[in-house]
């Protein structure tokens, strides 16, 4: 690690300690909201009103202030409901959390945007993001959103907006590749429309996330030319892509992963029901797939370590087809994003394969996409995502900067 590049990692990373010290110790003083905070099945907020279809996607529905982690922090929140479209067109509802720095933006232009895409990946309504952003650090325990505290700390520190929108939708549809799309462009739509917050429709927008965030941001990225070409993107990032969810489950089963292959297969039989896939597992399993079910990831894969995922034959579940046919359906790749691309992956990461990842690069390369790919060699997929940040940091700030990325196909 040398030059500039080195310098800005170093930075960063020191600058990312710093904040991971002051929220641990914020957490560790016990500050709470001063009163409970109700899940989002028995909060009123996010009920969807009369005549949803007749708004228009992104369309404000509702408003309030909100706290980050329930902390004092100087940043003004506020959870903002709108309407969407779902993964079949039909209308349904959203919920964004947009943080703006108390600090005034002075230009030039308007104050840039963040679309932070958290790894909401949970199958239960506890686990939306805008639940765990407003409920603290509890809440946060249960999906490992927790963990993501201090990169939102980090793009607010550069007095950018950040928006994070629940984009599962209302029915928690994790992997969902175009339920996710649309809630998420429709949160940013939201957000830009939004009088307290100060943005303009005009603002520089990037989009970013990790492993299941990863995969919400190449989504909402394909999906963008199509569904929302007036968003004004500067550019994206995402690192530990499951480029494929099927390869990502035949990866951890029977590892200390293995809970996170029990929720891809419990979220994809949510988007396929009709495929049956828990009718070719074995009783244990099937079990497990039906706790999951309402369960955000951390739990479980607390609970599902080094479990044995097998179908009713004993077989491995590399010929189930059921559970390939679901995959296939939501696999990123199947559109080109026209925005400029930071993408890593470590070739050691331990829960999710970086062939796929490869192979969907290749695929965007060949279609023309600007991409700088770091296939890093950080072992373990947590920390791989921490080893990467400064330098996705860097290059969003490099794009909202006006700073031309280097042209074409880029691995570093």
């Amino acid at each position: 690690m040398n030059g500039e590049k080195g310098k800005r990692r170093r930075a960063l990373l020191g600058g990312l300690c710093a904040l991971l010290a002051i929220v641990a110790t914020m957490f560790n003083g016990g500050i709470a909201s001063a009163e409970p905070v109700l899940t989002p099945d028995r909060d009123p907020f996010y009920a969807a009103p009369p005549n949803l279809a007749g708004y228009a996607n992104g369309a404000i529905l509702n408003s309030r202030q909100s706290a980050l982690y329930g902390l004092p922090l100087p940043v003004n929140v506020w959870q903002v409901q709108y309407k969407s479209t779902d993964a079949d067109d039909r209308a349904t509802t959203g919920v964004t959390t947009v943080m703006v720095p108390a600090t005034p933006w002075f230009g030039p232009g308007p104050r840039p945007v963040v679309s932070y895409q958290m790894a909401e990946d949970g199958l239960g309504i506890q686990c939306a993001s805008s639940y765990v952003i407003r409920a603290g650090i509890a809440a946060g325990l249960q999906n490992g959103q927790d963990q993501e505290t201090p990169i939102a700390a980090l793009m607010l520190s550069r007095n950018w907006a950040v928006v994070v929108s629940d984009y599962e939708g209302p029915q928690e549809r994790f992997l969902d590749r175009r339920q996710t799309a649309h809630s998420g462009l429709d949160g940013i739509r939201a957000a830009l429309a939004f009088p307290p917050a100060g943005l303009s429709p005009a603002s520089p927008v990037a989009a970013f996330g990790y492993s299941g965030g990863a995969f919400a941001t190449v989504s909402l990225m394909e999906i963008q030319p199509q569904y929302a070409p007036e968003l004004n993107f500067t550019g994206f990032a995402a690192g530990g892509i499951p480029a494929d969810i099927r390869a990502g489950i035949l990866m951890d089963n029977g590892t200390h992963n293995a809970g996170l292959g029990v929720i891809a297969i419990a979220a994809l039989n949510r988007l396929s029901p009709e495929l049956n896939i828990p009718a070719q597992l074995d009783d244990s399993s099937r079990a497990a797939i039906a706790t999951a079910s309402n369960q955000c990831v951390q739990q479980v894969v607390n609970e599902n370590s080094f479990r044995r995922v097998t179908e009713t034959s004993g077989a491995d579940l590399a010929g189930n087809s059921a559970l390939a046919a679901a995959a296939d359906r939501q696999k990123p790749g199947q559109a080109v994003p026209t925005a400029p691309m930071y993408a890593w992956h470590s070739s050691l990461d331990d829960a999710l394969p970086i062939a796929p990842t490869d192979e969907l690069i290749n695929g965007y390369c060949a279609a023309g996409v600007t991409v700088t790919y770091d296939r890093t060699d950080v072992a373990g997929h947590g920390p791989a995502a921490f080893a990467g940040l400064p330098t996705a940091i860097g290059y969003l700030s490099d794009r909202f900067a006006g700073v031309p990325p280097q042209a074409g196909c880029h691995i570093v």
